[in-house]
Order: C-alpha cells, then structure tokens, then sequence
C-alpha cells in the first residue's frame, strides 16, 4: 500500500512521493543543477522513482521533454501522478521497465541517473522493501546502468549521473566500458572538513578522452544543519553548478 508525501519543488509545483522509497534529496537537487540547459533537448531519466529529476528539469526549463523509466510499477504510477498534477503530462512519459530491457525507437540527447549506491548485498539493509530495491543492486549494476545510456544516447549526447564516492572507480570504467567518456567531475563535500559524500559526473558519447576536475562543491559553511555555502545557495536559487 502507498504511503504517499507531498514536496514542493517550486512556487507552484508539488510532487507526489511514495514514502517507502527515496523521497527528495540533497542528491536530486544537485544532479538536476548539473545538467546544462537546452529548452530543444529530450531527456531520459533511468531509475527515475516518482520523477523528481525529470520534473525539476522541466519546471526549470532545461529541458524539452523527459522519459522517466523505472522498474517499479507503484513507483511509476506515483511518477505519472505527478506528471499530470505538475502540468506535464505532454512532455514527461513514463516507463515501466529494467535498464537491462530498456530499448525505445528514439535516441536522447541526454541522459539524468542516479544509480543505486549499494551492491546487492552491502551497506545497511533498509527494512523497506522499496527502498532496499531502490538503494541496492537489485537487477542492474552500475554497469547495466552505463550500458543503457549509451544505448539510447544520440552520437555526441551527454549523460549525467550522481553517485557515491566510494565506487567512484566502478563508475568512471563503466562509462568508458560503454563508450561514454567522462567528461567533468564535481566532488560535493558536507563540510570542507568531512569526506565527499557525492560525486557529479558528466560524460560524451563517443568523446575524445579528457576529463576536468572542477573544484570541490561545499554544502555548509561550519557544519551539518548550519548556513548553507555561498556556492550551494547559488546553485539552488539558479538552478545550475558554476564552480
């Protein structure tokens, strides 16, 4: 049974989020400022939830059209919810299937993905079962992840994905693996004194090799629950990553 929540994204919208999964985070902000901005672009989101990426990208304009697909069918029905309560049901679908199936007629010009964070039996073990499907390596790896974004990435389209840290290295070799080359690199710090608790990586299809590290990307000036940084509050209220 769904245990729904409502966020608000902007001034005049408010998404659907089913609670028993993940709700709207400090990553999906983040990823969907690090898309560049192009109002003619189509863009898939992979392991889209209830769409937050896609309709924060819409509502900023970025963006011309969005294809959310997940494999979670409660999931996307709580993402269509929100297509049609947000205003764009003409421009955001939904898809219900695995990365691994995943193959349209069409080709984008850009893909958003937030892949899980965990292998299928590591990190801590949520007692939803949702939200263990959405944090762990259930059916697709990171790999799998990779692969379908060169799959249906335009020649020359960009991908964008959010990830964690610490399998940085799995990441970089997966996007290369499937002829993705990374392309810019953004480590986003809680405080300038923890470790990185994200990475942003942007990547070409079919690029030369190359990658640039932009500097690192400080949430809060002192600590958790303090001022945000200058540079966050900037990213927030433009809705895009200049470092």
């Amino acid at each position: 049974m769904k245990e729904i929540k409502y966020e608000k994204i902007s001034d005049d919208i408010n998404v659907a989020q089913d609670a028993r999964g993940l709700i709207l985070t400090t990553d999906a902000c983040l990823l969907s400022a690090f898309v560049s901005k192009n109002a003619k672009h189509t863009a898939c989101e992979l392991g889209a939830g209830s769409g937050i990426i896609s309709l924060m990208l819409l509502s900023q304009q970025k963006i011309k059209s969005a294809v959310c697909v997940d494999f979670q069918p409660d999931i996307c029905a709580v993402a269509e919810e929100n297509a049609k309560n947000g205003g764009f049901a003409g421009k955001m679908s939904v898809v219900c299937s695995d990365v691994l199936d995943y193959r349209p007629d069409v080709r984008f010009d850009c893909v958003v993905c937030n892949p899980p964070y965990f292998r299928a039996n590591d990190g801590r073990m949520n007692k939803s079962e949702q939200d263990r499907l959405t944090r762990h390596e259930s059916t697709a790896t990171v790999g799998d992840f990779a692969a379908c974004a060169s799959r249906i990435l335009k020649d020359a389209g960009a991908a964008y994905f959010c990830y964690t840290p610490t399998r940085l290295p799995e990441l970089l070799c997966a996007m290369s693996l499937s002829g993705i080359e990374p392309k810019t690199l953004v480590t986003v710090y809680p405080t300038a004194h923890s470790e990185p608790s994200l990475v942003l990586v942007s990547g070409k299809k079919g690029a030369a090799p190359g990658m640039r590290f932009e500097r690192p990307l400080i949430i809060y000036e002192n600590g958790p629950g303090g001022p945000y940084s200058e540079d966050y509050i900037r990213i927030t209220t433009e809705n895009r990553i200049e470092l």
